[in-house]
């Protein structure tokens, strides 16, 4: 019988021996091995095949055979059918559960957009935006027009501070705005009339 260190030296060339050439004919094992070893040879030249055949089905199916048959006893019946009550009311706990925390998690988020508004417009109170002042001056509907909060009363005499002429050429120029858009008007009108 060939050893494995005849084997290998007879694929170094070392070795010439009839006889473990005719047991390598005739021995599937030792097939095996001679071809592993060529795998060998081949992987440390870096020769190895591009596609390479390994048929391991073989040696799968002989593992699956000697592994043992472990069978699993048959489960019990219960003699009386359970009563399923708990079974529906559980699911309905755990939707209203998820249902809760889901508006939990809205609240919270929006107690917290809340609370960052708040917090970005600033600590004094006063709002950082303009507010637009739609109060009318001298008793008749004047134009909207931005008012920027400032400290003390300085807004308070600058508002008053308006004389009749300036109060006046606001008027003329809003008169002239409400002129000119009934003039578009009207052309916008005579033009849809003509198509």
């Amino acid at each position: 019988m060939a050893n494995k260190e005849q084997l290998s030296a007879l694929m170094d060339g070392d070795l010439s021996d009839l006889e473990v050439l005719n047991e390598l004919g005739t021995d599937p094992a030792l097939q095996d091995t001679w071809a592993r070893y060529h795998l060998i040879g081949d992987a440390m030249r870096g020769d190895l095949p591009v596609n390479l055949q390994l048929d391991l089905s073989d040696s799968i199916m002989l593992a699956l055979d000697d592994e043992p048959t472990i069978l699993a006893p048959k489960p019990v019946q219960p003699a009386a059918p359970a009563v399923k009550t708990a079974g529906k009311v559980l699911p309905l706990v755990r939707r209203f559960g998820q249902q809760v925390g889901q508006y939990a998690i809205a609240a919270s988020v929006a107690a917290a957009v809340i609370f960052g508004v708040q917090q970005y417009q600033g600590q004094d109170g006063m709002p950082a935006n303009p507010v637009l002042n739609t109060i009318p001056v001298g008793g008749s509907a004047t134009p909207v027009s931005v008012h920027y909060p400032q400290e003390g009363n300085r807004a308070g005499t600058r508002q008053q501070g308006l004389n009749e002429q300036q109060m006046q050429e606001q008027r003329e120029r809003v008169n002239a705005f409400l002129r000119d858009h009934q003039l578009q008007q009207r052309l916008l009108q005579d033009k849809q009339i003509q198509e």
